[in-house]
């Protein structure tokens, strides 16, 4: 036959083009004798028997292994971006310490009241104007002074300017210790800045102290003289008032006279202070219109005894208890507006007021009775008080007296000596203070020797250069941009893998369409990845591997008919459909191949047989199948191909002659391949798959889970078998024909024994003995 002879020469070369309604097809026919037991998954099964593998969320490894080259490029750009900012924009920095240290030796603290201040005065203008002259400041920054005067304020402000806050200090009052502090880019700089500013804190302590002790010596050595200025015009006073009056050269006569004019003047003062006590003790008795403490206390302890023997009081007392007993009682069990606790209350508020009446009348009795006991006793008290201011009056009046009797002379004598007591007073005081002062004087020159031979303060230790920064923020910006680029660039594969609907693994394909994955079959262009002749041996070995599961996975399940779909067109459900077929033809099964794609169909361009009449006039009961189906080259593999084109495949296909057709065709071939229409564009196979025993999916690899899942529902809804699915297209290494094209897969090949074509000894296949036992057919 023609289509058979076509076949044949499609056998004989290793590749060939046809045309097809999709465009040129590739066809590629290869055998290995006796590969018909070969393949297949170990253990493996089908239907029910096959474990489908759940999907889990997202593979963090797998999504960054695959999105590989986005993680190094935003690490390369992030990263990048962080190593010229830290180069260009950042610098290290080092930090160094001097240490100042004193030891107070000075009055009221003032060296540590000193030092505490000048961590204040640290950023102020004093201490950075002494630091600006050290030397070495000026050598470490030349630009700083530039040979300017450094007397003129304009320039001191411009010198402070510059550096302010660039040292700060801690002081430390309990330990003495004043610790400088300097952060910069350059290390012999901070050391510089660090050491200037500690000697200009030394020299800052040292000049205020002095001024201080300055200031405290001079003000005590101008009390000094004061004191001794006053206590020469007091002692100037007194020689100048005794030699006035002639007290310096008084007579014996006088002196007695002086001596009786002082006594006098003491017991005439010691008269009138008990004649003024005397007196006031008259006034205070005769004027007492109150009671007294002792009457009240007396008159309190009678009132106590009074209540305590009065009966009525007593009566009154226990009629208001039990009345406030009887009050509580009917308050437990009546309301406070009933008319019987108003009438207990009134008679308990009625008992209350006649028991503060009757107490109120004791009282009144106790307090008459009292006051006129008193005035019985204070009547006696007032006779010894009178007595005692008359006799007191009577002593003052005769001192009084005795006081005239003298003369002018001596009352002259008194006063001046009186005078002269109270100069003696004032010089006395003068002096203590003038001793006082001078001793302060002289402990604050000690002071000020001592302090020109040791200050107390010093610089206990110098800032080194430190030979590497202590906080380079280079390298962690360099860090943290190669850091965060990677972990952004992994957050982008993360995010970009997420919204990616594309099946990330094949196996992917399982849980989505509820059936074990059978195949992959690799892309054409990445079979040059396998070294040697051997790469259409690969795909030969898939389709096997589809066949054995099929036929020997579960001995339990038959699938006669087998329809071939895919979602859309080009992923490969012809191809699938035709080397399905071949391969199990080459099994030892009789099969017929149907091309049920009555819109393109594309069987009869690969078997180069007519496409009319066919499946379509098979239906509508205008022909046979016997007359219409063509045989083909492969042994137990016939064609049957679309038929003539019609207007509405899906009404026809719809028919419920298409269902007896099939099984009429059934008890002929031991399996029957329908190669269909795809799910998507059109309804063709939607009525065709539930009347097959088993649906076949091809998908390509590019295939997204939302198509997945819509085919899935679709054959769900047509009431389908789905007995597995084959992914066309997949990356060689993702594929199961990469295991099988390893170095060891190929050696093994090439020493599979071969029986020979002309009569002589078995011989091992050449390495490129291509395998005819399988066409596959790719769309370029």
């Amino acid at each position: 036959m023609s289509n058979n002879r076509s076949i044949q020469k499609l056998g004989q070369r290793e590749r060939g083009a046809v045309m097809t309604s999709q465009g040129p097809a590739v066809i590629q026919v290869i055998d290995i004798p006796g590969a018909g037991a070969m393949g297949g998954y170990a253990g493996g099964g089908m239907g029910g028997s096959m474990p489908v593998r759940k999907v889990g969320g997202i593979n963090i490894v797998g999504a960054i292994l695959r999105r590989w080259w986005l993680v190094v490029l935003v690490t390369a750009v992030i990263g990048g971006a962080g190593v010229f900012t830290a180069n260009n924009f950042l610098k290290p920095t080092y930090v160094v310490k001097s240490i100042v240290r004193w030891t107070d030796k000075t009055p009221d603290g003032l060296m540590t009241r000193l030092a505490g201040q000048s961590g204040e005065v640290l950023t102020s203008q004093r201490i950075p104007v002494l630091a600006a002259q050290d030397p070495d400041l000026q050598a470490a920054m030349p630009n700083l002074v530039r040979g300017r005067d450094m007397t003129d304020p304009a320039v001191q402000v411009d010198v402070v300017k510059q550096l302010k806050e660039i040292a700060v200090a801690d002081v430390d009052k309990k330990l003495g210790v004043i610790y400088i502090q300097c952060s910069r880019a350059n290390g012999a700089e901070a050391a510089a800045i660090a050491n200037a500013f500690a000697r200009a804190v030394v020299k800052f302590c040292k000049d205020e102290l002095h001024g201080e002790i300055t200031s405290l010596k001079t003000q005590l050595e101008e009390l000094v003289k004061e004191k001794r200025t006053v206590k020469a015009a007091l002692l100037g006073s007194k020689t100048e008032l005794a030699i006035q009056h002639g007290i310096d050269r008084i007579d014996p006569s006088t002196a007695n006279a002086l001596s009786m004019v002082q006594k006098m003047t003491d017991e005439q003062l010691a008269a009138r202070v008990q004649f003024a006590a005397a007196d006031a003790k008259l006034q205070q008795i005769q004027n007492g219109g109150q009671l007294r403490a002792d009457q009240k206390l007396a008159a309190i302890k009678m009132f106590e005894e009074e209540k305590a023997k009065d009966n009525v009081l007593l009566t009154y007392n226990q009629q208001y208890v039990a009345a406030m007993a009887d009050l509580e009682q009917k308050r437990a069990t009546m309301k406070e507006e009933h008319p019987e606790v108003r009438r207990q209350l009134e008679q308990v508020n009625r008992l209350k007021q006649m028991t503060l009446k009757r107490e109120a009348e004791i009282s009144s009795i106790i307090n008459n009775r009292i006051e006129a006991q008193f005035k019985l006793m204070d009547a006696k008290t007032v006779a010894e008080a009178q007595e005692k201011v008359d006799n007191a009056k009577k002593m003052l009046e005769f001192y009084t007296t005795e006081l005239a009797k003298l003369d002018e002379k001596s009352k002259k004598l008194i006063y001046v000596k009186g005078q002269i007591q109270a100069l003696d007073d004032q010089i006395a005081l003068v002096g203590r203070d003038y001793d006082v002062s001078y001793a302060g004087l002289q402990d604050m020159i000690n002071q000020e020797r001592q302090f020109r031979l040791n200050s107390g303060i010093d610089v206990a230790e110098l800032a080194q250069t430190p030979d590497a920064p202590n906080d380079d923020k280079r390298v962690k910006v360099q860090a943290a941009g190669m850091v965060g680029g990677l972990f952004l660039g992994m957050l982008l594969a993360l995010l970009v893998d997420k919204f990616d609907r594309r099946l990330r693994d094949p196996r992917d394909v399982e849980p989505l369409l509820g059936a074990p994955l059978l195949g992959t079959i690799p892309k054409i262009n990445e079979l040059k990845r396998v070294k040697g002749e051997h790469a259409r041996n690969l795909i030969a070995e898939e389709f096997r591997v589809i066949r054995t599961q099929l036929l020997f996975g579960n001995p339990e399940l038959q699938y006669k008919s087998i329809a071939i779909t895919s979602p859309q067109p080009g992923d490969g459900k012809t191809s699938l459909a035709v080397n399905l077929a071949i391969s199990i033809a080459k099994a030892g099964r009789r099969v017929l191949l149907i091309d049920g794609d009555l819109r393109k169909p594309d069987i009869h361009r690969i078997f180069n047989i007519s496409d009319s009449p066919g499946f379509a006039e098979v239906i509508a009961g205008s022909h046979e199948p016997g007359t219409v189906i063509k045989k083909s080259d492969i042994d137990g593999l016939e064609v049957l191909p679309a038929g003539t084109p019609i207007i509405r495949p899906s009404e026809l296909l719809s028919r419920p002659e298409v269902a007896r057709v099939l099984a009429a065709l059934g008890e002929v071939y031991d399996h029957i391949i329908l190669d269909t229409a795809p799910l998507l564009p059109v309804s063709d196979t939607h009525v065709l798959v539930g009347l097959v025993d088993g649906v076949m999916c091809s998908f390509s690899a590019e295939v997204e889970r939302d198509t997945v899942t819509l085919i899935q529902d679709i054959l769900r809804r047509g009431h389908a078998n789905v007995i597995g699915t084959v992914l066309n297209r997949v990356k060689y290494k993702q594929s199961g024909s990469y295991q099988r094209g390893k170095n060891a897969y190929s050696a093994y090949y090439s020493t599979t024994r071969v029986p020979p074509t002309d009569g002589s000894k078995t011989q091992l296949p050449p390495a490129s003995k291509i395998d005819p036992s399988v066409a596959t057919l790719s769309k370029h």
